[in-house]
């Protein structure tokens, strides 16, 4: 009789397993897509020194380390384009002015480092955050994450020096030529924090 009893609990038992079984999704053969890491990730004594000073309209350097190489937007038979510069930066200026605090920017690259110079919005009082330069990155490494460095400032005299770089680019200089003035303004002393 106890026998007659147990028989009935072991099968609703096997029924639920099974059940559950079903119901779990077993895709052991399929390899989820890779995906960018667009929140940059503070690393090197700058970037430190960064989040230790969240300076006043200062250069700032943000690291990217997910080692990701060419534009995930531009995809041909599974080889990865850079990101045209040359012709794209109005683009990316454009989506960085659309945030809250910046009324414009221009952005130079060289190489895998970006020099971003930032205008506030006349009704932005406050300084340059961390949290700006990472929003500012993150538009740069939306659309190029092969760029390991994002350097931004608001420091005026490094933003019109940016745009002058900006405007000698537009003109036919190339960002080669010009490398050294781009990275005096991103390894300044008194700029970068």
């Amino acid at each position: 009789m106890r026998i007659r009893k147990i028989i009935p609990f072991i099968l609703m038992l096997a029924a639920a397993g099974l059940a559950l079984a079903a119901c779990m999704n077993n895709d052991a053969g399929v390899q989820p897509a890779p995906t960018a890491n667009y929140a940059p990730g503070a690393t090197g004594s700058a970037a430190q020194n960064n989040a230790a000073q969240n300076g006043s309209g200062t250069a700032g350097q943000i690291q990217n380390n997910d080692g990701a190489a060419g534009n995930t937007a531009a995809e041909t038979n599974g080889a990865l384009n850079p990101f045209d510069w040359l012709n794209g930066s109005a683009d990316v200026e454009k989506a960085i002015s659309q945030l809250s605090e910046v009324s414009e920017a221009r952005v130079v690259v060289t190489n895998s480092t970006a020099l971003v110079g930032v205008k506030f919005d006349n009704a932005y009082k406050g300084e340059m955050t961390e949290r700006i330069r990472e929003m500012v990155a993150a538009e740069v490494l939306r659309v190029d994450p092969s760029i390991q460095t994002v350097a931004v400032t608001a420091d005026p005299e490094d933003v019109k020096k940016v745009y002058d770089l900006s405007e000698r680019i537009r003109a036919g200089r190339t960002a080669d030529e010009l490398s050294a003035e781009i990275n005096a303004i991103v390894r300044n002393a008194t700029t970068l924090r």
